[in-house]
């Protein structure tokens, strides 16, 4: 394939997946709709953009970025609007609420914690824990309250 029918297949993909109002965005590109990336910079200004996606969840465009930020990693759901719809947030085990370290300990004794992160979904806050039994690994999800979910 030449340069041109390469452009022109490119520019195919980007009209096929457009959205009303929404810039068209190549998959793994830095490009975010502007209410996006106002709102992302305002948040978290010394985080690097590692990775954006045009998702439709619930007959909705959303866009997922995922960043880090200085050692955090994190993984963010925005509307088209800028809002927030979901933010997860890798974090240190030791730093889990007591509540949800006493219950992944309970629920998973003897598993080695392999990763942890906050998830925080509108107004709700949970936990999901990863961990390591012999050589299985399976996700805990818990409130701030250490209730399973």
């Amino acid at each position: 394939m030449n340069g041109r029918s390469s452009a022109i297949l490119f520019a195919l993909v980007l009209s096929a997946n457009a959205v009303p109002g929404a810039p068209a965005v190549a998959q793994g590109s830095t490009t975010l709709p502007p209410a996006i990336k106002t709102a992302f910079r305002q948040a978290y200004p010394h985080a690097a953009i590692l990775h954006v996606s045009r998702e439709v969840q619930g007959g909705e465009v959303v866009y997922e970025v995922e960043s880090q930020d200085g050692p955090r990693r994190r993984d963010l759901l925005y509307s088209l609007s800028g809002q927030p719809i979901e933010i997860e947030e890798t974090i240190p085990a030791d730093s889990l609420p007591q509540a949800v370290g006493a219950a992944v300990r309970r629920d998973a004794a003897g598993a080695v914690v392999i990763h942890v992160e906050r998830v925080t979904r509108a107004a709700a806050l949970s936990y999901e824990v990863r961990v390591r039994v012999s050589s299985r690994t399976r996700v805990l999800t818990y409130d701030a309250a250490g209730y399973r979910q």
